[in-house]
């Protein structure tokens, strides 16, 4: 049984390791204002937890954590100097090295002495507060006996060093953990800042786990609306027994929504507005047992990570770009409709037939990827254009030393900033959809809007479609690791050095081959965007590779 006193110690615990830890976040990236409010709000309570640890030293130092009293008053009057100096990278120092320590030691010690304590009260209340709220899925919820049975049968409670609990999902396979082992809070507030836009007003978040990601999204701003939809009753259960869920869908802002089947996570998805953003808890989405459902959001996930990851570099090339184009891709709509589109991908199977290519003369249209138009002009086949969308600097090296060429280039309206600067011939700009800034560019001048989905390729597909080509052929599209090669020879990275994280697919030819999840979702994309087009045949001309569905291989007959 805990003693009363250390039990005071222990909640007070949680609340402090959570408010110091943003107090040092606030501090680290200079936002002084909310970091010296909170650091208003837990002075007292500090001073209060050491009179606390003075009172029972000897008993905490022999059963808890040894404690010196010398040592604790010492970061005290630090942390008083350092704020009355205000030298906030001295005074955030001590709260990382002296203070998280102290407290996260102590909640480990408790822990270790008396274990994870359960409130059924908290629980209750949980429950009751679902009732009032007439939730939909109260009716679903097990009683307390199984949800106790499910710990040990495929999840797992877990203390962290803050003191509150995480949870763990366990297969045959594998074991993973819904939120961290350590500052659980902290973890959960870092990641809501990461989400959190000021032009979102509406935030959809797939995963409820715990509940700690989706009350510091809510605690940022009261303005926001969120809704949080979770497919497993386990976890929801879970969440009644060990969090303060009633704290959470008691919120006016915040709705919880049991979605088994995921047809209304789909459904409202597909509703998304602008002034709305869908958010993945991936740790959730590795629990979906749907695999179809699980691989989509998987899917979204890396493409949503891709796209945060990338968004200043984006903007500057983007800002750069609109100063440097000749025309748009709409301009080339005369030139190639009622045309044959030959896109060419720097796949390894490229090397079978490409030499094929000098036989097309004026009977099609040839776009060359980038990574494949330093190989073709070297093989003496000049294509008609060329086409390039990635954002990074590094793939300059695509054209360098080939700036004078007169192939005329089209280029993404975020690509890498260089390429519109520097090449010399005409440049035709693509406006994609999905980015803010094309889309309202091109709003403003009456421009088209082309889907990327996620690679150059499937840019130029876009555009080949939108432009109404008569046929679209495909070479070096393998979107896989063909002969265990990575690329064509003469175009980038040739050898397959590396085996993790692959996936097995089925070939052209019902042989497995090795790809990899980005790969794949490009071939997903692909076959979603030619199912309902019919007045084009799309083609596979590439000899080797995964199968697309949809297509119509021709075995390297171009």
């Amino acid at each position: 049984m805990m003693k009363e006193s250390i039990e005071k110690i222990f909640k007070q615990n949680i609340k402090l390791i959570a408010e110091v830890d943003k107090i040092i976040y606030y501090f680290r990236i200079q936002n002084y204002d909310p970091a010296l409010r909170l650091m208003v709000g837990i002075t007292g309570e500090l001073s209060l937890l050491i009179e606390d640890l003075l009172d029972d030293i000897e008993y905490i130092s022999t059963n808890i954590y040894p404690i010196e009293a010398e040592h604790i008053l010492n970061v005290m009057n630090g942390l008083l100097k350092a704020q009355e100096c205000r030298d906030y990278i001295y005074l955030v120092d001590l709260f990382e090295i002296h203070v998280i320590t102290l407290l996260t030691k102590l909640q480990e010690g408790i822990l270790m002495q008396f274990g994870l304590p359960f409130d059924e009260k908290k629980y209750l209340d949980n429950i009751n507060a679902i009732s009032e709220l007439k939730l939909d899925f109260i009716s679903e919820l097990k009683p307390l006996k199984e949800t106790t049975e499910l710990l040990g049968n495929g999840y797992s409670i877990v203390p962290t060093s803050s003191g509150l609990p995480t949870l763990a999902i366990e297969t045959e396979e594998e074991r993973y953990y819904l939120h961290s082992n350590h500052r659980v809070e902290n973890e959960a507030f870092i990641l809501a800042n990461s989400w959190y836009d000021l032009n979102k007003d509406m935030y959809i978040v797939y995963g409820l786990g715990l509940g700690y990601h989706i009350s510091q999204l809510a605690n940022l701003d009261d303005n926001i609306t969120i809704e949080v939809y979770e497919s497993d009753i386990n976890v929801i259960n879970l969440a009644c027994m060990f969090a303060d869920l009633k704290d959470i869908i008691k919120r006016p802002n915040v709705r919880l929504i049991y979605d088994p089947k995921y047809i209304r996570l789909i459904d409202r998805v597909s509703k998304l507005e602008d002034n709305e953003e869908f958010v993945l808890h991936h740790p959730s989405v590795r629990n979906i047992k749907n695999n179809r459902v699980r691989e989509e959001l998987e899917s979204y996930f890396i493409q949503q990570s891709s796209v945060r990851n990338q968004i200043h570099l984006l903007n500057g090339n983007f800002k750069h770009n609109i100063r440097n184009f000749n025309y748009t891709v709409d301009d080339l709509k005369e030139e190639f409709q009622g045309k044959d589109l030959y896109i060419i991908a720097a796949g390894p199977s490229l090397d079978k037939n490409f030499k094929k290519l000098k036989d097309v003369g004026g009977k099609g249209i040839i776009l060359a990827t980038g990574t494949v138009f330093r190989k073709l002009i070297n093989e003496g086949i000049v294509p008609n254009y060329v086409i390039i969308t990635d954002a990074n600097k590094r793939v300059y090296a695509q054209i360098r030393g080939l700036e004078e060429s007169k192939v005329p280039m089209l280029f993404l309206s975020t690509a890498y900033r260089g390429f519109a600067r520097k090449y010399k011939g005409d440049k035709y700009i693509i406006m994609q959809k999905g980015y803010s800034k094309a889309e309202d560019f091109a709003r403003d001048n009456n421009f088209q809007l082309y889907e990327t989905g996620g690679s150059v390729a499937t840019t130029a597909l876009d555009i080949g479609i939108r432009l109404d080509c008569r046929r679209i052929i495909f070479l070096g599209l393998d979107l896989a690791y063909t002969d265990d090669y990575v690329h064509a020879s003469g175009t980038s990275r040739r050898d397959l050095n590396d085996n993790s994280d692959l996936i097995e697919t089925i070939d052209i030819y019902g042989n497995p081959i090795k790809t990899t999840k980005v790969l794949n979702i490009y071939r997903k994309w692909i076959e979603e965007r030619i199912k309902n087009v019919r007045d084009i045949e799309i083609i596979d001309a590439t000899e080797g590779g995964m199968k697309i569905k949809g297509m119509v291989y021709r075995g390297g007959v171009i």
